[in-house]
């Protein structure tokens, strides 16, 4: 059974996943609002992509729901791994949660900056800090524990 701070920051991150699960269907499901939304993040305007040829628009759209798809697939894996090794207090959950975070927001970050939109990279330091923060307060629930080499058989 969970003891309740633990619990607390376990749904913490179910909800935080859920959120990228939202985020992403709606990359699929509302390519139109959610390219307003870039818009305004990116262009300070929300009709931007009207400067784009309806080829690229279309090229867009497309990238969109394949983003919104990866996206939906690594938070499938997420959950996995929240609902199983995490939530049973097995380091291996803990440290996929940190490792797969810790990736995705230094690879997104970076290709964000180099590219010039540092707007997505602010936008990604908000959900790095909403994973980071129930990260770091159960680390003293794993930082004993020993990895189970009984998953490697």
């Amino acid at each position: 059974m969970l003891n309740s701070w633990f619990r607390f920051w376990w749904y913490w991150l179910i909800i935080v996943t859920s959120g990228v699960i939202i985020f992403s269907l709606s990359l699929l499901i509302a390519p139109g609002f959610m390219q307003n939304f870039f818009d305004a993040m990116f262009f300070s305007t929300i009709p931007a992509h009207t400067n784009f040829s309806n080829e690229a628009y279309t090229y867009i759209k497309f990238l969109y729901g394949l983003l919104g798809a990866v996206m939906i697939g690594w938070s499938v894996a997420l959950f996995y791994i929240l609902w199983q090794p995490f939530r049973h207090e097995k380091i291996e959950g803990w440290f996929s949660m940190l490792t797969s975070v810790v990736a995705w927001f230094s690879i997104d970050t970076s290709f964000s900056l180099a590219s010039g939109f540092w707007q997505n990279a602010v936008l990604n330091v908000a959900f790095f800090i909403l994973f980071m923060i129930p990260l770091a307060a159960t680390y003293t629930a794993f930082k004993n524990k020993k990895i189970d080499s009984n998953i490697y058989e």
